[in-house]
């Protein structure tokens, strides 16, 4: 799993993503987006559906990369936590 923390959301309910990100993402299994103190799990197979949009951006280090704006949906409860009945 891949950790991203973001710091801002687009029109106040997407976080976008480098396509290179996504690819990392899939090879070491999953990425989870951090914002605030509310986290999303992304598996892998739903990174293979996104897809990057708009323009290709020039690095300022070398390379060229695209974004991919993805739909922040917080987990309501913490993976971790075990419920108790």
């Amino acid at each position: 799993m891949i950790n991203k923390t973001v710091t801002k959301l687009w029109q106040g309910k997407y976080t976008s993503v480098r396509d290179y990100e996504i690819d990392k993402a899939i090879r070491k299994g999953g990425l989870v987006i951090h914002y605030k103190d509310k986290q999303m799990n992304i598996s892998v197979d739903e990174l293979k559906r996104l897809k990057p949009t708009g323009k290709l951006i020039q690095s300022n280090y070398k390379g060229s990369y695209r974004l991919v704006d993805v739909l922040f949906k917080p987990e309501t409860e913490d993976r971790k936590q075990v419920k108790l009945f």
